[in-house]
């Protein structure tokens, strides 16, 4: 193998599959990027058995080969060029040499035979989404993704296909996000209306779609989405994810959410997020507990929070109330911030029944208009 290639080219490469790969002790291959250079083209590929990538890069390509190196050697080594310089890569024996303006490497590897196949898309893509609105989708519900595998289900997004719409949600039983993307005919495949007679949903891993959010950048055109057994792809750019798809029965969510609220609060997003972070320096370091106290009548929203340890804090900002009576409602502060974090209008709507029910954030368009392809559920604290 023998191959040209700017810096700036390869390193992306490089360094979206070096995301992937992680450190298997069974199976020491899974360590290493695969390099191949073949038809004019070269492309970058590592896998974790769970998650694969393959990017094309534009290279110069005068001898057709394949080798697998460590990602984290090859990756260090890139992170320290220029994005300007010129590389030559050359195989030997096993031995990745690179060379660049003032800089020569020597990397070991592996026999790529090795290397695991990654599959490919068997059929055309399913729907093309726009990529910024599935970034800002994906950024939206995983923050709800559960971390711990106790119930796997809930370690991915769930993905509900209907007719001319995708929608995205996440929950860890505690907090549930929910957003709907809109697409046109032109979005979807031939085989789309077809293959979801068949099947309503999926449950992607939330570490693949960080990966794909990752990939993303303000360029990007439309997102390219296909699904085969088991399996799902999503093709960005000229980079290609590929990921199993999570076997359960996602929970019936839409049965948390309330019809209506009997008590409301705009308030101004930003002053409200500032409120929560000071209280939070002040909560107890294990429950991480923050009060919200409301009292109809009156325009003003009291953020407060206490602990043996640190003191105590409370915070009064502007809110427009709609309700009757008091309430005082408590949160996982970091719940409560990333609720607000997760909303982008100016203003956000909150909506409640009492204390300890579900707690809905909504973004305002405007006076009296809410956002609805876009919800944010927190559980309170029962204290």
């Amino acid at each position: 193998m023998k191959i040209q290639s700017l810096a700036e080219n390869f390193k992306r490469g490089i360094l979206t599959a070096e995301k992937i790969i992680g450190k298997n002790l069974t199976l020491p291959i899974l360590s290493n990027i695969l390099i191949e250079a073949e038809r004019g083209r070269l492309k970058v590929m590592a896998t974790n058995l769970e998650i694969g990538v393959v990017c094309l890069l534009r290279a110069k390509v005068d001898k057709e080969g394949k080798i697998a190196v460590p990602g984290r050697i090859i990756s260090g080594y890139l992170n320290n060029i220029s994005d300007e310089a010129k590389l030559n890569m050359e195989e030997k024996n096993k031995t990745l040499f690179l060379t660049s303006e003032g800089s020569r490497a020597a990397v070991k590897g592996v026999d790529a035979k090795d290397f695991p196949l990654i599959p490919k898309p068997q059929s055309k893509a399913l729907f093309e989404i726009d990529s910024q609105k599935f970034q800002e989708s994906i950024l939206k519900v995983l923050i709800c993704a559960a971390v711990l595998e106790t119930r796997q289900e809930l370690t991915g997004a769930f993905f509900s296909f209907e007719k001319n719409r995708l929608v995205m949600a996440a929950t860890d039983s505690f907090r549930l996000a929910e957003t709907v993307v809109n697409l046109t005919s032109g979005d979807l495949g031939v085989d789309y209306q077809k293959y979801i007679a068949k099947n309503t949903s999926v449950i992607v891993p939330a570490k693949t779609l960080q990966e794909v959010a990752r990939s993303i950048t303000p360029e990007s055109g439309k997102t390219k989405v296909f699904i085969g057994e088991s399996q799902i792809f999503f093709e960005v750019d000229d980079i290609m994810f590929v990921s199993r798809i999570i076997d359960g029965k996602y929970p019936e969510y839409k049965q948390v959410i309330p019809e209506d609220f009997s008590s409301s609060l705009l308030v101004k997003r930003e002053a409200f997020l500032k409120a929560v972070r000071v209280a939070s320096i002040f909560s107890d370091s294990k429950s991480r507990e923050v009060k919200l106290r409301l009292k109809g009548g009156e325009s003003k929203l009291r953020v407060e929070s206490q602990s043996v340890e640190t003191g105590e804090n409370i915070t009064e900002i502007e809110a427009e109330l709609n309700m009757k009576g008091e309430s005082t409602i408590a949160f996982n502060s970091r719940y409560l911030t990333d609720a607000l974090a997760s909303v982008s209008s100016e203003e956000v709507y909150v909506g409640f029944n009492d204390s300890f029910g579900p707690v809905i954030f909504r973004e305002v368009l405007e006076k009296g208009k809410y956002n609805g392809n876009f919800l944010h559920i927190v559980m309170p604290i029962r204290s």
